[in-house]
């Protein structure tokens, strides 16, 4: 029996991700032969702000934040990206400039596509421009969404928010690793680390314990619960 390797399996992950599911086998084959595969550790830049996009990335494995830096230094978690998501497709396409900059939050793993070869691909298939259009269209809805949590939402909202999105079942006991440090969990939902450590602290009364990466959640429901209770006090 032949054996399928590693970047075989990584190929036809991509092929089943949105971006590439609609394309023709002819179509997908030619982005196939220009991949790059790279590595990168905790803190470790992949794109930055500023400069020419010349790849949309696929993240493999492991977690990228993207971050933009304001005139006078401060920066900005914009979002964070995880296994299967896209990066930079459309200002690659369109040979714009980064407007953030793209660093590993722990070991990742990622695949690139030159953007000159995927822009000629999308002039040759109409179904690959499509699938880039709602592609960053979605992108731009579910920032709205997060623009909207963080001005609608307490920090306990947000935090349970997102560790609701942590558990893989409804119900029952669940034990899970947070996916990226408490940093980043807490620029990413808008808080101070302090702000997030509180907000955990007082998340113990609806059965969630925090001990480091570790996150133990007595019930998903409680959690759902607590969500409802909160929305109609706000």
């Amino acid at each position: 029996m032949d054996r399928v390797t590693p970047q075989a399996k990584d190929m036809t992950v991509l092929r089943s991700l949105p971006l590439f599911k609609a394309v023709s086998d002819a179509t997908f084959a030619r982005l196939a032969e220009s991949v790059r595969f790279d590595r990168y550790v905790k803190g470790e830049t992949i794109v930055r702000q500023g400069e020419k996009a010349q790849w949309v990335i696929v993240v493999l494995e492991g977690y990228v934040k993207l971050s933009r830096t304001a005139a006078n230094g401060e920066e900005t978690l914009i979002h964070i990206f995880g296994r299967g998501e896209t990066i930079a497709e459309s200002v690659a396409v369109l040979g714009d400039n980064h407007t953030t900059t793209a660093e590993a939050t722990g070991p990742t793993r990622i695949v690139r596509m030159p953007a000159h070869v995927v822009a000629q691909a999308a002039r040759d298939a109409p179904e690959l421009a499509l699938a880039i259009l709602s592609e960053s269209s979605a992108k731009i809805w579910a920032l709205m969404d997060e623009i909207e949590a963080l001005k609608a939402q307490t920090a306990d909202q947000r935090v349970l928010r997102f560790l609701l999105s942590l558990c893989a079942q409804e119900s029952g006991p669940v034990e899970t690793r947070l996916p990226y440090t408490k940093g980043v969990i807490a620029a990413s939902l808008g808080l101070k680390q302090e702000t997030l450590s509180r907000s955990f602290a007082r998340l113990k009364s609806v059965g969630v314990e925090i001990d480091g990466r570790k996150a133990t959640i007595l019930d998903p429901r409680k959690l759902a619960q607590e969500i409802e209770r909160l929305n109609r006090i706000v």
